[in-house]
């Protein structure tokens, strides 16, 4: 994987903003846990960990799916710098509306991952961008979103996800583990990231 960088350390006004972005999320998670899936967003550290394992150009369609309150289709949104198409699926109806007020000129569905289908062609998404809590899920539930990530993915796309350190040999985390295995070509796994809470990692899936 490419090298984490670590940005200069934002300014009063983007600290305040973020700050602000925080507690929505922590609400939105008080509100509707199951949906959510984290109590905090992901660090700027984590957050550029996931988007420098994204390989993808301008003029790609890239997906993200549980986008919470937006630090990683911030750094998306700037790769893609107007050229490309940022599709983004999330379960809060909180988290909908910091998005779609941040973030105007992507398309940001208040909808289930499962559904990519309807909002994305079979084979044009270059990258499908994972926040979800997948840990969290029933096992027919993750079957159902990763049929549908494959089925969106073209060939030689990725699926970028994050796992909680702390949950790596939880059942349900083990199972997903596995279902990339069997999904892709290639899985590779980031070190710990400590600068997250939880501190977690990355993994990044290969096709054909």
């Amino acid at each position: 994987m490419k090298t984490i960088e670590v940005s200069e350390s934002p300014s009063a006004t983007e600290a305040s903003a973020e700050s602000g972005r925080a507690w929505k999320f922590v609400r939105a998670f008080v509100r509707e846990p199951l949906k959510v899936g984290a109590i905090w967003p992901s660090s700027e550290t984590l957050s550029r960990a996931v988007v420098s394992a994204c390989n993808f150009e301008p003029r790609d369609t890239v997906v993200e799916l549980g986008p919470g309150t937006g630090n990683f289709t911030q750094l998306l949104l700037e790769r893609l710098d107007r050229s490309g198409r940022l599709v983004a699926l999330e379960l809060s109806a909180t988290n909908v509306d910091v998005l779609r007020h941040r973030f105007p000129q992507g398309e940001i569905h208040f909808d289930s991952a499962e559904h990519l289908s309807k909002h994305v062609a079979p084979q044009s998404a270059r990258c499908v961008v994972s926040g979800l809590a997948w840990g969290n899920m029933m096992p027919s539930m993750q079957d159902r979103i990763m049929r549908a990530i494959t089925t969106s993915l073209s060939p030689g796309g990725q699926f970028v996800a994050f796992a909680y350190s702390h949950a790596r040999y939880y059942p349900t985390t083990l199972r997903f583990r596995k279902l990339m295995f069997k999904e892709f070509a290639r899985v590779e796994t980031t070190p710990i990231i400590w600068r997250n809470l939880p501190p977690a990692y990355v993994y990044r899936c290969l096709r054909d």
